[in-house]
Formats: structure tokens, C-alpha cells, sequence
């Protein structure tokens, strides 16, 4: 094995540690997708657990899991499963982000399109049911900061937006299929700034929550 080999081995080996412990990864959009991972164009936005907008030179490294991968073969490849914490909430929040973003769903569903969290709130409120305003915001807070931290969604709390993350582009033909029809089935959202939105530094629900890949 030359030098540049090893030095090859030991960048991949570093990637892939990182997206271990933080999931997708922004890096410059010059970097080269090591093996096992698909690089994606930066949609903008703030970065996923952490502060600061995208740049238009940036990417995104995602692993590349199979289809049939189930929670046994995530945990031998050291990569989350699907499940988060609160999973009714969160695939709820999920779906009024998918709802908000995927404008087009006969267009792909990355990179989709940023979102007011007011109108992206509304909707996750009609399809959670009656709660107290209160603690509906709590619910949406937390259900969107776990969806920001697992990379399914890009919730940039200061300018008050929302994106969908890179891991949707991960999505099967299936997946997408059944997507369309949920999407299909829950009310537009308004468009309107007359609708609240989030505040940063929300309170958060108590309890846990994520929510679950679509069926493969």
C-alpha cells in the first residue's frame, strides 16, 4: 500500500467515525464522497446541531446504507438506527416538515424547499390533534430539534425556517411512494406570515422522541 493509499484509508476511516457520532457531514463541495457514501449539494440553511449558514461551495456527506439494512446491520455498521425518542411526535413533526418542503411530490424530495416554522407548527398541529397551545409548542420544539440533531430536517431557530435534511435523499422508490400518498392526505399549509413562529429557546416537551424511517 504507497503512502497516498494510507493516507486514503485514514481520511475514510476518519469520515465515517464522524458521521458515527454526528450523522450527515457538511464539508467543502470539493471533497471527494469516500467509499460507502453519497455526497449531496448543500440546499442552505443552518447546519444540523449547530450554528451558522450553509455556503454555497458546501456539501453534505450521507452514509449509504442498503435497503433491507435492519437495526442489527445499523449497529454493526455504528450508524443510528431509525428510531428517536417520542417516535408519534417526531414522525408527526416529520411529516408537516415533508408537508412544508416538498412543494413538488412528483419532484425529487431533495434538496425541497425552506419553510416558516409558523406554517410548518400549523401543520404539525392539524395532524397531532387537539393539546394546549403550550404544550403543543413544547412537542414542536423538541420534535424538531431531534429531527435537526438526526439530520432529518434543518430547523435554523434564529431566522425562524425550516428545510428538510439530507438524510431524506436516502429515500426508496418505495418510501417515496408512500410519502406522496401521506403528503397528499394532510392540508396545504398557509402560506402566511400571520403565523406565529417558533421562538428560539423554546421550553422543550419532556420525554423522548425520533422518528422512524419509512417502512422498507
Amino acid at each position: 500500500m504507497t503512502a497516498r493509499d494510507t493516507a486514503l484509508a485514514r481520511d475514510t476511516a476518519l469520515t465515517w467515525a464522524r458521521a458515527r457520532s454526528a450523522g450527515p457531514l457538511r464539508v467543502p463541495a470539493g471533497t471527494p464522497a469516500p467509499a460507502g457514501m453519497i455526497k449531496l449539494p448543500d440546499a442552505g440553511g443552518a447546519e444540523p446541531g449547530g450554528p451558522g449558514p450553509a455556503s454555497p461551495a458546501s456539501a453534505w456527506l450521507v452514509p449509504r446504507v442498503p435497503e433491507t439494512a435492519d437495526a442489527r446491520v445499523l449497529a454493526e455498521m455504528g450508524l443510528p438506527g431509525p428510531l428517536l425518542e417520542q417516535p408519534n411526535d417526531t414522525a408527526r413533526m416529520l411529516a408537516a416538515v415533508l408537508r412544508c418542503c416538498w412543494e413538488d411530490p412528483l419532484a425529487p424530495v431533495w434538496p425541497g424547499v425552506s419553510a416558516g416554522s409558523g406554517p410548518v407548527l400549523a401543520v404539525f398541529r392539524e395532524v397531532t390533534g387537539p393539546r394546549d397551545d403550550a404544550a403543543h409548542r413544547r412537542a414542536a420544539v423538541a420534535a424538531l430539534r431531534r429531527l435537526d440533531q438526526a439530520g432529518w430536517a434543518r430547523w435554523d431557530e434564529p431566522a425562524g425556517t425550516v428545510r428538510l435534511g439530507p438524510r431524506v435523499a436516502l429515500w426508496s422508490s418505495g418510501d417515496l411512494a408512500t410519502l406522496r400518498q401521506l403528503w397528499r392526505s394532510i392540508q396545504a399549509p398557509e402560506r402566511t406570515s400571520a403565523i406565529p413562529a417558533l421562538q428560539p429557546g423554546a421550553p422543550e416537551a419532556a420525554g423522548p422522541a425520533s422518528p422512524p424511517e419509512p417502512a422498507r
